[in-house]
Formats: structure tokens, C-alpha cells, sequence
């Protein structure tokens, strides 16, 4: 309970007479004490009468206030405006619960309204313009026109997934075909024909001699009439390297079950007290780790056993075996080693025969309880430990006054008529932002997540081969189920994707896949108060209020947190965080050099995450060059001062970057520079050249040497940035091929470098890597905390414009503090009252299906 003071005239001294008893602490007020009053105090006739005339001015001053009030406010001023409040609105009470009841009022008055609910008055709701999204993706209708038509395709002898063998043909995914850049400026800004809608199929084709994975163009839609290759795929793709898919999973499970038998599961049962198959409560499940082309020929899994808990990446077991694939025939499939107690054995059958001779060291491990003095299991996120707050109270919460500020439509932005794009979702790869623009000039035509790539060490198996790209699990089919008040706040706008895979026979609405909301980072944008005679007395400010298109990619145990952030000022940041749990290995002397023990039988394996994006940015058209502003030291002479004696002081020079070779770019801290792509033949009115400056917080290092592995694949991380020459035929940086085909690359960003094209006075695409290393520690446990992990690109206005275009914001606060002082919010209102909306627990069941649905 808080705590009551009063405050009490103080002796000539300061200090409080003696007659003021039970007084434990002080805090000065002025000429008074502020004390903690805690009941009666004795006071002489002195301070009673000054409390008496205290209270009397305070009285007449109050009173003169009411009659002034009374006289110039209209006597409907409580119900004035019916559109902002309704008596029917519930109110929330000073318990935070909701009441019926209005507040307690003079009779001699109106009752006063309650407000609505924030965002309720229509007056304030904006009504989003006519706009036509030549970027939009399929909707389910286009998809199964599609579907359709390629099954009328003879040659193609396709069936659905879920029926289909290893041999049969199957449709793996259709997405939109984003239309050719030059089709689509052609629309968005000659008012030309809109670019024909079509569709890009990927088909799985294991019946063809030799089997092959195909990528078709499907169009016009909505009812197709043809199709082609794909010419952004310069090649087919080998079916040795296709994307993980149900049809090939299902059968490595049955050769798995089938190779175990009873022998090695009683074998698993008596050691780990679980196993795979058949187990009721204890069981045991598993990851894998492709053995990538470039080791080997066939396709290859290694399968690390894991208890079937939460959350098993934490409950690595030692045990792992290696199944190799050959062909389109499971029956030839078999275990080609395994991996118990840190020694490689040739097969089960070797296991068991040295295992009862005993030829091998063994582990006995019991399955995962909740120990005694804990309410549950360790690596759980059931809350535990010391509680706190010790009362529950609720923590802050932002809301919308007067409702959006933004609209969306058909994944058309619009935010405070300034900023406007469209995003869609890629099958293949992720989300992507196209005719990103700002104050009505394109800023970017694309910007669009390439991959994510986690790189794990250790010693084992295993973990060696953890060399993971995402976009083989589907990046876009693992974005869905956001939560409001968590993942996203209550007031943001929650949209759905449509996406269609081998998964599900139909296309599929994705639920929560992208929130949109506006957010008060609570830092300002810019400020600066003056106080003096020399500068004035004035003060202003603007809060960096910024709209926010979030997205969460769940890669089965990391969750990614993708954020777009459009500031004010021009300014644009995409910002990754990373938590959820970390991959782990079974404790044993030889994992100590990769990471540190996180649990009993647990090491956290250390692993490198990295992201690549595409950044199309175009400034003022499609002709623009990058160059570089490197620092450095100037030395420089000068006659006029200390007799020529030279003070090391900052400078730059510019560094025109003329070719891609030129333009790859790898981090030095020596050699510290600006980034900046700009429009030679544009201007602004100090004759310098506009542009937009890409700044990162997160460049991280590739340690690993070039050519080495998987790496072959993963060419893009090389470089922290690489600048090239726009073309239609290499719009991606990565492919979701790209775990399996480090021996010939389905897509290289070092082919697109090496011919070496002149980029002055081009269309060019940055493509930017960050990321952070990650050695695992006991605070990671049971999730990692996103703290520390963020990584930042962002796109800075440089010389683009007369000054900061967020000197145009009512947001802005101007306080003049001489000759008069006065405070203008620029017509903002600041008399807004309403409820903020809150999604309650009951609320929040009523969407269990969109938080939760089968991602396939």
C-alpha cells in the first residue's frame, strides 16, 4: 500500500519542530517538509491558524474557478461528440475490470459518457485508396486453376502428393511469378498494361529419365492456357538434391523402424528408458542433418536421438546413426553407421555385437523427470523459480486514440500518407516487400529475407553436419499463429497468407502469418531544447512513432523475428531477432571446444546464424551507382598554423565502385566506410547527388575457409555486402535446394560477381549479409532471451532530401518558452479518451485455430 504524506511548516532551522511525532523519513517540498503522515499530528495555535488560511484561499480559488467554468463551457459539454463515447461501452474500473457502472458524478450535472473502445469512431477510420497489386499472391481460386490445368498436362503424369510413391510426379508448390521488373514500371508508373498474372510451379518429376525438378510458368490467370520453363532457371535441377518433402520422409521412417527391430529398441529402452516406436509416455524422437552433396554422392541423413519432451533439442542423447538413401527404391535404403557413446559403428548389428562383448563404453541415462524441490521439468517454459512481480500487477500497454493510423488492402500498405508498399509470402523462400515508397517516390522495388543459414560445430556426427538452410523446411509455411499481446501488440492488424504445398491437397490460409501495427519506440526521433541567451528559449521534440510489418519464422526449434520498421524520417530498418531453444549435444570431454555444459547431460553447440536479404533500391529511377565514403586521416600541412605543423584530424574520400568484383564487399574495421547508392543525375540544391546510405549493425564474419563444404552453396556469406547489376534471371540469392547441392549450386551469388558487369549507371541490388555467432550458456536455457541477438540493416536518406522530412510530422511538440510561453502538438487532439483494447484469456481461446494448425 502507498504511502500518505502531508506537508508541515518546518522551524526556522529546516528542521521539523518536536512536536511532530512518528516521523520516520523526510523529503523537502519547497519551504515545507513533505513527510510521511501517518495519523493525528499535534500542532501549536500558530500552525493551525496558517492551515486555516491556507484552506480558505484554496476554497475561494476553487470556487472562482467553478464560476468561470460555468459560465463559458456549454452545459452539454459531458455529452457532446456521441460518435467518441456510448454509455453502453463498458468501463474499466481502478482493478483493471471491466463495470457497467458510470463513474460518480455532481447530480447538479449531465451524467459523463464513457469512452468507446479506441478505434471505434468511425469519423477517425481511414478508408484505404483504390489501388491495384500487380504483387499479390495467389489467391486459393488462381491456385487451384492452376493445379488443374497442370494435371491436364500429359506429359506431366502427375498425381497428388498424398498419393503419390517416390517414383510418381507430383506438383511440390505454386506461388505468384512476380511479373519482370521492366513489365511492371512500365504500370506502376507509365500507366502501361498491367503485366500478365501468372503462376510458378515447382514439380517434382522422378518418373522423367533422368529424374528432375522442374520450375513451370503457369498463365494467364485466372484460367491458364500455357505454360513454359521457367527463365529465371538457367538449368534443371538434379532430383538428387530436391527439397525435403512427406512422401520421401514417410519412407526413411518406415526404413528406420524397420532397420531398429525389437533388439535395438529394447537395447534403446534399457539404456535411455524410452524408444521410438510403440511407446506410450516415454518415447524418443529426432533430428536430422543432411549430408550435403559435396561429401557425398547418395542422399544422406544423419538421425540424432532426442527424448520427446519440451523441448527435445535440449535432450540430445549420444545416439545417432546414418541413413543412406540410393535411388527411388526404399527397399535399397539402409544404416550405414552409428554413433553411440562417441565411437562409430558400422551397423546395429556391429553396435550390439561389441556392445555384449563389452568392446564399448555405455551410457545409462533415465528419461527426463521433474527433480525434486521443482515444479517441473528443466528446459520447460512453465514459469518457475522466484516469481515476480510478488502481486500480480499489468505491465504497460500502447494504444491507438483515435484508431490507424494506416490501411491495408490486398497487402497494400499505406501509413500516414507518406510511406506505401506491398509485401507477399514466398513458397520458396520468405517475405517480400515490392514498389516500397515514400513521400510518393520509389525508394526500393524490392526488398525481400533470401535465407537463413545456422552453422553448428561440434564432435559428432551429427552436429558436424548441421549445416542448415531454412528455406529446405519452408520458411513461409512456418510463419503463422502469431499471438496478440505478445508477438505482436492487441491493436495491430493480423493477416493471413495463402499458400499452397505437396503438404495439403488444397491451398491453405495461413493464420496470423504478418501483423501490421503502429508503435511509440518511447526514444524521440530527434529533440533538442535551448536555454540561454545566446540560442533562445525553446524546446521541440518528435517521438519515433513508426509502423512495424512483423513476421515469425518457427523453424522448428528457433523462432526468427522479422521486423520492417518505416520511421518519419525516411528512414527504413529490417531488424532480425532470434530466440527460442538452441540445438544441443550429448556431454562428453570432446565437445568441450564447442560449447559449454547447459544441463546435466547437455552442451549448447555453439552455431553461427546468418541472414541474407535482397535490397533493389532504386533512387529516383533505375540508374544509380554505388560508391563507398572512406574514412581516413588527414595529415595535411598548413601554412597559416604552428609554423605548418600538421594535427592528425578525420576526413573522407570518395570510392566510385565501377564493377561487381569491386563491389564485394568483406568488413574491416580498419578501413571504416559509408555505403551509399545514389542517382548521378539528380541533385539536391547544394549540388549534391541524392541517394539513400545502407548502414548494418551485424555484419558478422564467415570464419570458415571459402570453398570448404556446404559453404560452396552458401556463397553469399562471403561477403557482407555485394552490389550487382539487376537482371531478371538472377532475382534470388539462395534456393530451397540449397541444404543438399553444395557440389553444383542450384543458384550462386558468386556467379553473379564473377562475370564482373560495370555497375555505374545501373539498375542494382544489394545484397546484404548480417548475423551473429552464438556459444550457448545456462541463460539460455530454457529459451534464448532475443537481448543481444538483433540484427540491423537499415536505409538511411542521404542528401536526398532539403532537410529532415519529418519536420512535416504533427507528431512534433514546439514549446516556447520566451517572449510568451506556449505549447503547440500542431493540431494533434490531446483530449482523446477511450478504452484500449485488450485480448483477454477468453479472447484469446476463441482463436485457438489461429494460433495453432498443422504446418504439414
Amino acid at each position: 500500500m502507498s504511502e500518505e504524506y502531508a506537508l508541515l511548516p518546518t522551524g526556522e532551522d529546516g528542521e521539523i519542530p518536536e512536536i511532530y511525532e512518528g516521523i520516520t523519513k523526510n523529503r523537502r517540498h519547497g519551504d515545507a517538509l513533505q513527510v510521511p503522515y501517518k495519523g493525528l499530528v499535534r500542532m501549536n495555535k500558530s500552525s493551525v491558524l496558517k492551515v486555516f488560511l491556507s484552506l480558505s484561499v484554496l476554497l475561494n480559488l476553487a470556487l472562482i474557478g467553478f464560476l468561470l467554468w460555468t459560465r463559458f463551457m456549454p452545459f452539454d459539454y459531458w455529452s457532446k461528440n456521441d460518435e467518441q463515447v456510448s454509455q453502453t461501452k463498458p468501463v474499466i474500473g481502478l482493478n483493471g475490470h471491466s463495470s457497467t457502472t458510470p463513474p460518480s458524478v455532481d447530480p447538479n450535472h449531465h451524467t459523463p459518457t464513457v469512452p468507446t473502445q479506441c478505434g471505434d469512431n468511425s469519423s477517425f477510420r481511414l478508408t484505404a485508396p483504390p489501388y491495384r497489386n500487380i504483387f499479390h499472391d495467389l489467391k486459393s481460386e488462381e491456385i487451384i486453376s492452376v493445379k488443374k490445368y497442370l494435371f491436364k498436362v500429359k506429359d506431366f503424369e502427375l498425381v497428388e502428393a498424398f498419393q503419390a510413391e517416390l517414383t510418381s510426379n507430383f506438383i511440390f508448390s505454386i506461388e505468384l511469378q512476380t511479373p519482370n521488373k521492366s513489365s511492371a514500371l512500365h504500370f506502376l508508373d507509365n500507366k502501361g498494361r498491367p503485366p500478365a498474372r501468372e503462376a510458378l510451379a515447382v514439380l517434382f518429376l522422378p518418373a522423367f529419365n533422368p529424374p528432375v525438378v522442374e520450375e513451370y510458368v503457369v498463365g494467364p490467370l485466372p484460367t491458364p492456357t500455357y505454360h513454359y520453363r521457367n527463365p529465371r532457371r538457367d538449368k534443371s535441377i538434379d532430383f538428387r538434391v530436391r527439397q525435403f518433402n512427406n512422401v520421401e520422409m514417410g519412407h526413411a521412417i518406415r526404413t528406420v523402424q524397420n532397420a531398429l527391430g525389437t533388439k535395438i529398441e529394447g537395447f534403446l529402452q534399457k539404456h535411455y528408458g524410452a524408444h521410438f516406436f510403440g511407446c506410450v509416455g516415454q518415447c524418443l524422437t529426432f533430428t536430422s542433418s543432411a549430408v550435403s552433396s559435396v561429401f557425398s554422392k547418395e542422399r544422406r541423413l544423419w538421425i540424432n536421438a532426442m527424448y520427446m519432451v519440451e523441448f527435445s533439442t535440449l535432450h540430445a542423447l549420444g545416439f545417432q546413426f546414418l541413413l543412406t538413401m540410393v535411388g527411388l527404391d526404399s527397399t535399397k535404403w539402409y544404416i550405414e553407421k552409428v554413433w553411440y557413446a562417441d565411437k562409430l559403428y558400422d551397423s546395429f548389428d556391429d553396435l550390439m555385437v561389441k556392445y555384449e562383448r563389452g568392446e564399448t563404453p555405455r551410457i545409462s541415462l533415465k528419461f527426463p523427470k521433474v527433480k525434486s524441490g521443482e515444479d517441473t521439468l528443466r528446459g520447460s517454459l512453465n514459469i518457475k523459480g522466484k516469481q515476480f512481480p510478488k502481486v500480480p500487477q499489468a505491465g504497460p500497454r500502447q494504444y491507438e486514440p483515435q484508431g490507424h493510423r494506416y490501411t491495408v488492402q490486398d497487402e497494400h500498405v499505406e501509413y500516414l500518407q507518406q510511406w506505401s508498399f506491398n509485401y507477399r509470402m514466398s513458397y520458396a523462400s520468405a517475405i517480400q516487400l515490392y514498389d516500397v515508397k515514400f513521400g510518393g517516390h520509389r525508394i526500393a522495388y524490392e526488398i525481400s529475407l533470401q535465407e537463413i543459414v545456422v552453422l553448428y560445430a561440434g564432435a559428432n556426427p551429427a552436429t558436424m553436419h548441421a549445416q542448415l538452410a531454412d528455406s529446405a523446411f519452408g520458411l513461409s509455411r512456418n510463419a503463422h499463429g502469431l499471438v496478440p499481446g505478445v508477438d505482436c501488440p492487441d491493436h495491430a492488424t493480423f493477416l493471413p497468407v495463402t499458400l499452397f504445398g505437396a503438404d495439403h491437397p488444397n491451398p491453405l490460409d495461413y493464420p496470423n502469418s504478418v501483423c501490421i501495427f503502429e508503435h511509440n519506440n518511447n526514444v524521440p526521433a530527434r529533440r533538442h531544447k535551448a536555454h540561454s541567451y545566446r540560442s533562445g528559449s525553446y524546446y521541440q521534440g518528435l517521438v519515433d512513432t513508426v509502423l512495424i510489418l512483423r513476421t515469425v519464422y518457427v523453424m522448428y526449434n528457433y523462432d526468427y523475428i522479422l521486423d520492417f520498421i518505416f520511421h518519419q524520417s525516411g528512414a527504413l530498418e529490417i531488424k532480425v531477432l532470434s530466440t527460442g531453444y538452441i540445438l544441443s549435444a550429448f556431454y562428453t570431454e570432446g565437445e568441450k571446444p564447442f560449447g559449454f555444459r547447459v544441463l546435466d547431460d547437455t552442451v549448447g553447440s555453439i552455431h553461427h546464424h546468418m541472414f541474407n536479404f535482397k535490397l533493389d533500391i532504386d533512387i529516383l529511377g533505375t540508374n544509380n551507382r554505388y560508391e563507398t565514403l572512406n574514412f581516413k586521416v588527414d595529415n595535411t600541412t598548413r601554412s597559416w598554423y604552428d609554423n605548418g605543423q600538421p594535427i592528425p584530424q578525420l576526413s573522407f574520400e570518395r570510392d566510385l565502385k565501377r564493377t561487381e568484383k569491386e563491389a564485394a564487399y568483406k568488413f574491416n574495421f580498419e578501413t571504416p566506410r559509408y555505403h551509399v547508392i545514389y542517382n548521378n543525375n539528380m541533385q539536391n540544391a547544394f549540388s549534391e547527388k541524392r541517394g539513400y546510405r545502407l548502414q548494418a549493425h551485424g555484419f558478422s564474419k564467415q570464419m570458415i575457409p571459402e570453398d570448404t563444404g556446404a559453404l560452396n552453396t552458401y556463397t553469399w556469406s562471403r561477403y557482407q555486402l555485394a552490389v550487382t547489376k539487376r537482371k531478371d534471371e538472377e532475382p534470388v540469392s539462395s534456393s530451397m535446394h540449397a541444404i543438399f547441392d553444395s557440389a553444383d549450386p542450384v543458384v550462386s551469388l558468386q556467379a553473379f560477381i564473377d562475370d564482373d558487369e560495370d555497375i555505374v549507371d545501373q539498375d542494382l541490388v544489394a545484397w546484404a549479409t548480417v548475423g551473429m555467432l552464438h556459444l550457448p550458456h545456462t541463460e539460455d536455457i530454457p529459451n534464448t532471451p532475443t537481448t543481444g541477438t538483433e540484427a540491423v540493416i537499415t536505409l538511411l536518406p542521404y542528401n536526398y532530401f532539403q532537410e529532415c522530412p519529418s519536420m512535416g510530422a504533427r507528431d512534433a511538440v514546439r514549446i516556447n518558452g520566451e517572449p510568451r510561453f506556449s505549447v503547440n502538438n500542431h493540431g494533434i487532439p490531446q483530449n482523446v479518451s477511450c478504452v484500449p483494447s485488450h485480448m483477454s484469456n477468453d479472447d484469446i481461446s476463441k482463436q485457438k485455430d489461429l494460433i495453432f494448425m498443422a504446418a504439414g
